[in-house]
């Protein structure tokens, strides 16, 4: 790392909760927002010294041009607090994106059309969200290590990883795989004023049980068609162990890829059954997993229909509601992430929303974490809810 660049390294995240914590209760503050910036998406143990030096001296750049403060959270997460009027908002989160995106576009050039950007910059309004700000620094505080650390020795995934989850899985069998890997989720219909209610279950493999127990060595971001690979493979399991899950086929979804439609196992999972054997089944497909397959995909959509079952699309960001049109999908279903700054963004596609759910796809605020995201939700006249908060409100009732 150049000297200039060490001399400007930046304070750490205990600075910055201390100085969140110091502007509580101030009428007027210099900064209005706080900037989250994570590489963490990225393979980092690949990542070279240069693109370190880069990083560094991007993220310099950035803070003297805009006057913001910056300080660091671990080696792949970034902070800055900022002051942003109406006048330069678009200039200042857009040019910090550009910034960014250039160099995962020089370094990671395999890994460009896969950054989830709403994992890559949250944007915090420091006038509301102070107090959230502060809590979500204190958990980061309190934790041992921290993510995406340079020193941290893992390979990335290899085709023998892929033939470890196989192996893993022969041994335990589908009863043991099971009961360690697979987990199912609540999705509830919240009313206004009224406790959540449970109408199904989607059940996938948890990829935290994965790597602790699987992947403890692997870099799983950032792995390309290898990580396609290693989701068919899961897919599969899934179906296999379908019946020690939900034996008796009770209202759920199960996520999958278009492709495993066509598999074997898929062809298995189906003769299990009678002709109305998905009845009680919501099959999930990622948005950009249809749009990257979707001729297959509507052959897909037709054979699940034909047997009685129902079509969720899943992964779609706050940004692109409505970019896709969900009737042209048969969608019965169709999930929102919820994120950082889906407050100011949804508002704007309230017309969306509700032409969506007046044609028949019913909207689901998934990887809902906080109360807010339900009562913009209901606000815009969406009833369904899956995420931790829903976790939190269903296990105190």
């Amino acid at each position: 790392m150049s000297e200039q660049v060490a001399e400007m390294k930046a304070p750490p995240g205990s600075e910055l909760l201390k100085r969140l914590q110091m502007m509580e209760g101030q009428p007027t503050r210099a900064y209005t927002e706080m900037l989250l910036l994570s590489v963490g998406v990225l393979p980092l143990s690949t990542a070279t010294d240069e693109f370190w030096q880069d990083f560094e001296k991007t993220l310099l750049d950035y803070k003297e041009r805009y006057h913001a403060a910056l300080y660091e959270l671990s080696p792949a997460d970034r902070a800055f607090l900022i002051k942003i009027t109406e006048a330069n908002q678009v200039r200042i989160i857009s040019d910090l994106k550009v910034e960014i995106l250039r160099l995962i576009q020089t370094y990671f050039p395999e890994n460009f059309g896969m950054v989830d950007q709403s994992r890559l910059l949250q944007v915090l309004d420091l006038r509301f969200k102070l107090s959230a700000a502060i809590r979500g620094l204190e958990k980061l505080e309190a934790r041992p290590g921290r993510t995406g650390d340079k020193s941290l020795k893992l390979h990335p995934l290899e085709q023998e990883d892929i033939i470890k989850v196989n192996r893993v899985y022969k041994e335990l069998g589908t009863s043991g795989f099971a009961k360690v890997f697979i987990h199912g989720q609540k999705i509830a219909m919240v009313h206004p004023g009224q406790p959540p209610a449970e109408v199904m279950r989607e059940y996938f493999i948890g990829m935290g049980a994965l790597k602790k127990h699987v992947f403890d060595e692997v870099e799983l971001r950032g792995s390309g068609n290898l990580f396609n690979q290693l989701t068919l493979t899961l897919d599969r399991v899934v179906l296999n162990c379908f019946g020690d899950v939900n034996p008796s086929r009770e209202k759920c979804s199960v996520n999958l890829n278009v492709e495993t439609v066509f598999t074997p196992a898929f062809q298995k999972f189906m003769g299990h059954g009678d002709d109305d054997s998905f009845t009680n089944i919501a099959f999930e497909f990622r948005q950009a997993n249809i749009l990257q397959h979707f001729d297959e995909y509507e052959v897909a959509s037709e054979l699940i229909r034909s047997k009685g079952g129902t079509i969720s699309v899943d992964a779609i960001f706050p940004d692109a509601v409505g970019v896709v049109n969900m009737a042209r999908l048969n969608a019965n279903m169709a999930k929102i992430f919820w994120r950082p700054g889906a407050e100011n963004v949804l508002p704007k596609f309230k017309k969306e929303i509700e032409d969506i759910q007046k044609a028949g796809t019913l909207l689901v605020i998934a990887r809902l974490d906080d109360e807010a995201g339900m009562k913009l939700g209901q606000e815009l006249g969406i009833t369904m809810y899956q995420g931790f908060h829903i976790d939190d409100l269903m296990d105190k009732g």
